[in-house]
């Protein structure tokens, strides 16, 4: 049987399943936090257990400082999950959160423990190159041109970059997760073959394009399912009952698979 969670901030249950069929946990993008997945959960089968993942610094963790490095926020989850990953689960992470999804998958691996039996990444295309490798890391630009940024990214609110007040208070979590993301070390950002994985991009991502995301399915021999839709890297937004469509197609074929 699934042990219970221990109580942890970034770890949010808005419908918890006891004993479930398998436990999907969700992975927010830089500057995000679980309230961007929030609606899902109801898209997904009833005996699944949906898992918002959220890092320190927002929402119930807002008293807590910012985690800025890929290796303590991977072991900041690992941590509040310890015991909690018995049975079935899977990962999917959109932008950032694929990165966290895959490193995470990777350490409790090689650690000889139970990995996720499958792996859902969106916007994210592992260790091909990232945008802005050559330019100024993003975390480090000036407010005009971080906000600058994000205009062209979508997905956040004109309100947020307009108003200095919002931009005040909500900055912080978006620079820190762009030094995380913009300073992971090449080798933490490999993919994992070994894995079932399917793919999610938007057709027309400015961060990560949809031609990335085809060159990394070409390299995963255990590929479930590559699935691009139109719209920029917050394509989720308008495409989400499809997408757990796809979701849940693909990871109930695997489990199927791993049926004896």
């Amino acid at each position: 049987m699934t042990a219970a969670f221990r109580p942890a901030r970034t770890v949010i249950r808005t419908r918890p399943v006891e004993a479930p069929a398998v436990r999907l946990f969700l992975f927010h993008h830089a500057g995000g936090s679980h309230l961007f997945f929030r609606e899902w959960c109801a898209l997904f089968p009833a005996d699944w257990d949906v898992v918002l993942m959220e890092a320190p610094g927002r929402g119930l963790g807002g008293s807590e400082p910012l985690i800025t490095e890929l290796d303590a926020l991977v072991e900041r989850f690992r941590a509040d999950l310890r015991g909690s990953l018995e049975g079935p689960y899977a990962f999917f992470g959109h932008s950032m959160g694929g990165l966290v999804a895959t490193e995470l998958a990777r350490r409790i691996r090689a650690d000889g423990e139970p990995g996720p039996r499958w792996l859902g990444l969106s916007a994210w295309a592992a260790d091909l190159a990232r945008p802005g490798d050559a330019e100024e890391p993003r975390y480090l630009r000036s407010d005009e041109a971080l906000r600058e940024l994000l205009a062209t990214m979508g997905g956040t609110p004109a309100e947020l970059l307009a108003v200095p007040e919002l931009w005040d208070l909500f900055s912080p979590a978006i620079r820190g997760d762009f030094q995380l993301v913009d300073t992971a070390p090449a080798g933490l950002r490999a993919p994992l073959p070994e894995l079932p994985q399917s793919l999610f991009g938007g057709q027309d991502d400015p961060v990560t394009p949809a031609a990335a995301v085809t060159v990394l399915a070409g390299r995963l021999p255990r590929l479930t399912g590559l699935h691009l839709h139109p719209g920029d890297h917050f394509y989720l937004r308008e495409h989400r009952e499809v997408i757990a469509r796809q979701i849940t197609a693909d990871l109930t074929g695997v489990l199927r698979e791993d049926t004896p």
